[in-house]
């Protein structure tokens, strides 16, 4: 053997090199790795026992010796994230004190957050990119818990204010401003009182060295077209999911009030048919999904370009979602230019009430998006449906 490499080596002959792996080669390997791979990276040397418990989707891991810290891991997004020229993977963790004791600060030298796992494929193996907090007010979106135990809504839910601060999941990678890095979407979303709340979060790389920052808390995201239609796709689904158990003569009773223009007065009889057990609470509950049902279409509403309303009256708009019961958010393009439009193409699942059953299709939807006064809106839209992915 060692004969045979000589012989090959002075033959004059030059060695066939090792092929690059293509974009695809490269997702594919990320996408297969375990997630407890991905811990060992961020953490050597620290010993991690799955939560038995723990939903499938969402692992939970304990540390022996260390009871009270919880690390949860709530999702993966691959992307070009902080090189253009390849792509890797971000694993989303919460880590989290059940105690409220100093257990993470010991096992990891963390502090309880919403942490990124970054991990690049080099030489065929994943390596450590690079662990970060996203942002500063982390521990304050994942309050969850100790907001319910001190009696507070886990999330800034209200008629005035429908902005989530609730469970983070990611949702996608998307290079949202074209600079060739994608930006990190992440889905903030909870209920409370029966009232649903959803916020697209984006985060971006603001530069080697320094670190990811949330982009639409500043103001900034006004500068980046897609973020209407997140602001748009988030209070479509809120509106949806609120409205959700509602069905039958109840649903089209809901619905011929919100459509009225200005908003009807809310008569007792609409609560006693939306509550028909005449129980006071379950009526405020109606009352208050009611309100916070439009204030969501609303939000919907007010996104769509001035000429945009203009073509599409308030009652159309709202009459068009009666039968909706949420939307998410699967796959979000570049922004591009076709002449002196400017587009946005996303994928999305959109649930609707068929009988007494919701049903999810899914759609490719390119929104025609318009610079206003107040910042991007949507000014058109062309669906297409498309075939669901087939269950493995």
């Amino acid at each position: 053997m060692l004969g045979a490499l000589a012989v090959a080596c002075g033959s004059g002959e030059e060695a066939t090199p090792t092929p690059t792996p293509s974009d695809a080669d490269l997702h594919q390997r990320l996408a297969e790795l375990p997630d407890e791979a991905v811990l060992a990276l961020a953490f050597p040397g620290v010993t991690l026992e799955p939560f038995a418990p723990s939903v499938p989707s969402y692992p939970t891991f304990l540390m022996p010796g260390h009871p009270g810290a919880r690390l949860e891991v709530l999702g993966r997004l691959t992307g070009h994230l902080i090189r253009s020229d390849r792509p890797q993977l971000a694993t989303f963790l919460c880590l989290k004190e059940s105690t409220g004791g100093q257990e993470l600060q010991t096992a990891l030298g963390l502090s309880e957050g919403l942490y990124m796992v970054l991990v690049d494929i080099k030489g065929g193996q994943p390596v450590l990119g690079g662990l970060d907090v996203l942002e500063a007010s982390a521990n304050e979106l994942l309050e969850v818990g100790l907001a319910q135990e001190e009696g507070r809504l886990p999330f800034r839910q209200g008629v005035d204010n429908p902005i989530a601060n609730g469970t983070i999941r990611p949702a996608v990678a998307s290079d949202m401003d074209n600079d060739g890095v994608d930006e990190l979407v992440l889905l903030d979303a909870g209920v409370s009182q029966g009232v649903k709340s959803a916020a697209y979060l984006t985060f971006d790389w603001s530069g080697a060295g320094l670190r990811w920052r949330r982009i639409d808390a500043d103001g900034t995201s006004v500068r980046i077209p897609g973020n209407a239609v997140l602001d748009y796709l988030a209070a479509v689904e809120a509106a949806g999911a609120t409205a959700e158990a509602w069905e039958g003569p109840p649903r089209a009773l809901a619905w011929e009030w919100l459509t009225t223009t200005p908003a009807a007065p809310i008569s007792t009889e609409l609560l006693a048919q939306l509550a028909p057990d005449g129980n006071p609470d379950a009526q405020a509950t109606a009352r208050r999904k009611l309100e916070a049902t439009r204030a969501l279409l609303e939000s919907a509403y007010g996104l769509l370009s001035a000429d945009w309303q203009r073509r599409h009256p308030w009652t159309d708009f709202v009459y068009g979602f009666r039968n909706a019961t949420g939307v998410r958010m699967d796959q979000l393009l570049p922004p591009r230019q076709e002449g002196e439009r400017t587009l946005v193409e996303v994928v999305i699942i959109a649930a609707s009430r068929e009988g007494s059953i919701s049903v999810d299709r899914r759609f490719r939807v390119t929104y025609t998006v318009v610079e206003e006064a107040s910042g991007w809106r949507l000014d058109g839209a062309d669906a297409r449906e498309e075939s669901l992915p087939s269950l493995p």
